[in-house]
């Protein structure tokens, strides 16, 4: 994988090329939004799905259009073949441009779009997978519009760091006593026969492509049904079982919480039945 190009504005360069200008919003104030493509065998999976989240990010914070979905699809295309990415993920954000120092932003702007592919190693999250991951909990002090990726992840990286130094895989937002996600990931849990997760309507949480394939179509096929539904984390430690779900971690099972094991503290059976699921799906969707 070459990570040193970089698609910016519909050109590939080199990164060494590329200066960030100092009056540029989303340097100056996270002006801009995100969205990561997953990509398997040198295929994006469901880019068009990912490029249309962006869009509608960028109409809510009024950055004006100047690539259509079709575009930015094609975008992630070139940038496969020309990174040469077998796996891994493509990374895209848009800011809003260059303009004053004002947090007022000017009605013309030049949006500026840059995407870039990631290395990740899923061979080391499959061997997570078969022990399951431990999650440690934190306030979720985030504005509440989280289903907008916005460029402000501070709050997120100060719980991944967390996470790390307390030797946990992620972090867990909790907001009122409820857990809303991880840092990264969606998180469910299996609880009377049901998938039970944080209800998007109450905009706490990020848009997940992940999180919907599992309630539209891979719970299907195990016949359970999603509830969107807040619980506290002392309801999701007496669930039977817990997982993530994302771009990157996939279907993640979660052994512990708080150093408080969920049921018996393995990796439950649906939560291994999702995942087969789910990478039977890829494998369908980018053969």
């Amino acid at each position: 994988m070459k990570t040193n190009l970089i698609l910016i504005n519909n050109d590939i360069v080199d990164a060494e090329e590329i200066n960030v200008h100092p009056f540029n919003r989303g340097h100056q104030f996270g002006d801009g939004v995100y969205e990561i493509v997953p990509v398997y065998n040198g295929k994006a999976l469901h880019a068009e799905m990912h490029m249309e989240n962006l869009l509608n990010a960028l109409v809510q914070i009024k950055v004006p259009g100047f690539y259509m979905v079709e575009e930015m699809v094609e975008f992630t295309s070139r940038m496969i073949e020309a990174a040469e990415v077998t796996d891994g993920l493509l990374y895209t954000q848009v800011t809003r441009g260059i303009g004053p120092y004002e947090l007022d932003f000017p009605e013309q702007c030049e949006p500026e779009l840059i995407m870039q592919a990631v290395p990740l190693n899923r061979d080391a999250l499959a061997e997570q997978r078969k022990t399951g991951v431990n999650l440690i909990t934190v306030p979720d002090e985030r504005a509440v519009k989280c289903e907008l990726n916005t460029l402000n992840r501070l709050p997120e990286i100060l719980a991944k760091n967390k996470a790390r130094i307390g030797k946990c895989y992620d972090a867990l937002f909790v907001r009122d006593e409820k857990i809303t996600e991880a840092t990264e990931a969606a998180f469910m849990i299996v609880k009377d026969e049901l998938l039970w997760t944080y209800p998007m309507k109450l905009g706490s949480v990020h848009q997940n492509v992940t999180r919907q394939l599992v309630k539209e179509k891979l719970a299907a096929m195990l016949d359970m049904q999603v509830i969107e539904k807040a619980f506290t984390k002392e309801f999701a430690l007496e669930a039977e079982e817990a997982f993530l779900c994302g771009y990157r971690c996939e279907i993640m099972p979660v052994a512990k919480i708080d150093r408080r094991p969920v049921a018996d503290g393995k990796p439950g059976k649906v939560t291994l039945q999702l995942q087969a699921a789910f990478e039977e799906y890829i494998r369908e969707q980018t053969k």
